[in-house]
């Protein structure tokens, strides 16, 4: 009989209603329902009893029995259907917000997307758009140029959202306290610089500034590969430097899938919420990871497999007590990685080390640290030492969902941090002399091991991809190496060398920048808009997460999201030549939160607005970051953009930049995912002498320092501007998308521009400064359309993986994700 238990004390276990109805007779299951955002219990249960008559006497004894100072709720449980059509009428009003809160219609748009960045292999060299030694080209700085433009283009700023440049002050600050930070009231000319670089970067398809992803990501393993994984223990080899590995296969024999026998490490269970089914250690010993222990073990089964269960344990000093009729005392080592899952019952002992050793290979140390490095991107030191309810112990379980759980030793052993025992931790991204792993064998023919395939932390691990990014990067849009090979914004912007040159070349130093950016206003403290006391929290900012290929991975080499419901692995980093990556990543502009349109939104003080940027709750933790203000929208700045020697095509792209319609926003400063420091950005026709820019060739130059009399040259006059615009657009359309010999449309002006508005990285880049196509939000994902002051978003990925497995939408065709998947 299945009995629902309601008005339970939130602090009672199912233990406590075990022993509670154990009393009218056999309990065959007990379960408290607990929240799944926060792990804490939800004040009900139910209860299954051997029989129906036991069943009816417990409820009439206990309904409306007070339970430490509650009265219980007890009755015969509804069968589920029945439940689920009374208290949950209409499941799709859970799936969408209700109308009253947004005009959209129950989904958001993810907080940056990606411009595609197509291949440059074909590209005319020596044109404009490819590459070239720009030496070659007598694009340098040592005299001004008969045919090339210097002088000076005067812009101006305008914030539309507010914009947050944090004055950090030069401290390296920690991560384990709450930060505030007060704010700068200038931009500064490296952020404007970078800002404008990036922009420039997109619209000439140039090379990657850099791109340091060398490294190859992880995704977690299927379960049912954790079965093939045999315990192993790290040891000294023979010479210095050298590591072996040492299998410890228990009583099984080692096989291509699975153990020949029960699983190979014994079941070491500590945290059963049924003490009694807890394995006993012997006069209060405590398990400590690479512990030597004795152990009573016995055989047990399980519907798919059979196992060892550890029934006592021994330091491995004390001299063990005989073993029971069925279980038996073997000598092995403990290893503890924490309940690092919801339901996980379990430690391991490793027992019965084989006599030979494998070697460990440099290939084996860098997959490792490849690995663990991915564990360590995915999480902040914040996830790790800054939940609350944790009191900073990252070995602490405090609920039942994915970060919630205890995490796993290798993410918090770095050699600074002490382990839950005190003790000094090494760095667990290099293997040393001791450490207790799982390892993937190789096989022969004879199907014996014939060495190490790989290694992992835990039994259901991380596997790597087969590629890293980098390998997905078409070599067209990797970093330049050599002169040679710099694109248009290296060769505007500057390149400094990522990469040592081979040995056997004459080393190149850098190139430098041919454009100079200085913001003509100094600080101005009226601009900025403070908020008393410690400031104003802001919600969690989430980190970039690579590892997501759904996300970031593209079908081909053109940036083409990948389809829908396919697995995460074969969704992953893998097939370079074939696959690519998404593109270049940008941050939505927020269309809708201009201040202009949505003042009372970016008002802190303002109820009930639904502000994405404010942390829910108002709570400071490590999570987030409070600010002391910001630069209010509305604001006005002057620069001026100082060039050299530039080509005509060069002066066109800045000008297209600078002339975008209304609407269009660049994106500068902290805080871009929640919406800040949006502004346009135009050229300053209050500073134009005459209307025409104040740039000259070498000979309108050489005429004005000749007279001391005379007036700044101002030669670039409107007409010229736009020729020079007509001629960039062109360059682009001759290079990506030109038209077939047998059409004249290329020789139709209008055409030229349709054709260039066509191009993916054009169309794609003019969206992202608009803004997303509908009324969605835009905020990190999330199941619920309130924010989570815990700001779970990993919760949404790990429903997306269940459900429908979806990619990120095209930047074009962004009509917004599900709230659920």
């Amino acid at each position: 009989m299945n009995i629902y238990v309601g008005n339970v004390p939130y602090a009672a276990t199912e233990e406590d209603l075990r022993k509670l109805f154990g009393r009218y007779g056999p309990v065959v299951k007990v379960t408290i329902i607990y929240d799944r955002y926060d792990g804490r219990s939800k004040g009900f249960g139910f209860v299954e009893m051997e029989n129906q008559e036991d069943g009816e006497r417990a409820i009439k004894a206990l309904n409306g029995q007070e339970m430490r100072g509650r009265s219980l709720n007890v009755n015969e449980a509804r069968p589920r259907q029945q439940r689920h059509e009374q208290q949950q009428p209409d499941r799709s009003q859970k799936k969408s917000p209700p109308k009253s809160e947004g005009s959209f219609d129950g989904t958001f748009h993810n907080p940056y997307t990606f411009v595609p960045s197509p291949p440059r292999d074909d590209i005319k060299k020596n044109e404009f758009a490819g590459d070239f030694n720009p030496l070659d080209h007598d694009l340098n700085h040592d005299s001004l140029k008969k045919d090339l433009w210097t002088g000076h283009i005067p812009i101006k700023l305008t914030t539309v959202t507010p914009l947050v440049l944090l004055n950090t002050g030069g401290e390296d600050r920690s991560s384990d306290t709450h930060q505030t930070y007060d704010v700068l009231d200038y931009i500064p000319e490296s952020s404007l610089r970078g800002m404008l670089r990036s922009a420039y970067e997109v619209v000439t398809n140039s090379r990657y500034a850099c791109f340091r992803n060398d490294d190859r990501l992880a995704y977690r393993m299927i379960p049912q590969e954790s079965l093939k994984l045999v315990p192993a223990i790290i040891e000294d080899g023979t010479n210095p430097g050298e590591l072996k590995a040492r299998l410890y296969p228990g009583t099984s024999t080692i096989t291509p899938q699975h153990p020949d026998g029960p699983m190979y490490a014994a079941m070491l269970t500590l945290y059963h919420r049924n003490s009694s089914a807890n394995s006993v250690c012997v006069e209060g010993y405590d398990p400590k990871t690479r512990d030597a222990v004795w152990v009573e073990i016995d055989r047990r089964s399980h519907r798919r497999y059979t196992y060892w269960k550890v029934l006592n344990v021994w330091d491995k000093n004390r001299y063990p007590t005989k073993p029971s009729a069925t279980g038996k005392i073997v000598e092995g080592r403990v290893l503890i990685t924490n309940e690092n899952m919801g339901n996980k019952h379990d430690e391991r002992v490793f027992f019965n080390p084989e006599s030979r050793t494998f070697d460990i290979t440099d290939d084996l140390k860098e997959a490792w640290r490849m690995r663990i490095q991915s564990y360590r991107d995915a999480h902040s030191q914040s996830d790790l030492f800054g939940r609350s309810r944790a009191q900073n112990a990252p070995w602490r379980k405090i609920g039942r969902d994915p970060g919630d759980t205890a995490w796993s030793p290798h993410l918090y052993e770095d050699g600074e941090h002490d382990d839950r025992w005190g003790r000094k931790t090494h760095n667990a991204l290099e293997l040393k002399k001791g450490d207790m792993v799982y390892a993937r064998c190789e096989f022969n023919h004879m199907r014996d091991v014939s060495g190490i395939k790989d290694l992992f932390p835990v039994m259901i691990s991380r596997e790597l991809y087969a590629n890293s990014p980098k390998d997905l990067l078409d070599a067209s849009l990797q970093p330049a190496k050599e002169l040679r090979e710099l694109s248009p914004a290296d060769r505007l912007f500057g390149w400094v060398p990522q990469q040592k040159q081979d040995s056997k070349q004459e080393s190149e130093g850098g190139y430098k920048s041919r454009i100079r950016i200085i913001c003509d206003d100094g600080a101005r403290s009226n601009i900025v808009k403070r908020f008393g006391g410690d400031g104003i929290p802001l919600t969690i900012l989430g980190q970039p997460k690579p590892a997501q290929g759904r996300f970031y991975v593209a079908k081909d080499n053109e940036g083409t999201p990948q389809n829908d419901q396919i697995s995460k692995s074969n969704a992953g980093y893998h097939n370079a030549g074939r696959k690519g990556l998404r593109g270049r990543k940008q941050y939505w502009h927020h269309r809708g939160l201009e201040a202009e349109k949505s003042s009372n939104y970016w008002d802190p003080l303002t109820e009930n607005q639904n502000q994405e940027y404010l942390r829910t709750e108002g709570i400071r933790d490590t999570q987030n970051r409070s600010i002391k203000g910001w630069i209010e929208p509305g604001t006005d700045f002057k620069a001026t953009l100082y060039v050299q020697n530039l080509q005509p095509q060069e002066v066109g792209a800045l000008l297209w930049l600078l002339s975008l319609p209304a609407g269009h926003y660049f994106r500068l400063g902290y805080g871009k995912p929640l919406g800040f420091g949006s502004m346009k950005i135009e050229i300053d026709t209050a500073r134009l002498i005459d209307g025409c820019l104040p740039l000259g060739t070498a000979d309108h130059w050489k005429a004005y320092y000749a007279d001391l009399n005379a007036d700044v040259p101002a030669t670039l006059d409107v007409d010229l501007q736009n020729k020079y615009i007509v001629e960039f657009i062109a360059s682009m359309v001759d290079t990506y998308n030109p038209p077939s010999d047998n059409d004249m449309s290329g020789k139709d002006l209008d055409k030229v521009k349709q054709r260039f508005d066509n191009l993916s990285f054009i169309k794609g880049f003019l969206q992202v400064l608009r803004g997303p196509i509908g009324d969605a939000p835009i905020h990190y994902p999330r199941q619920r359309y309130r924010p989570d002051p815990e700001g779970k978003n990993f919760e949404w990925f790990v429903a997306n993986e269940k459900g429908s497995q979806l990619a990120l939408p095209e930047v074009t065709d962004d009509t917004g994700l599900p709230y659920q998947p």
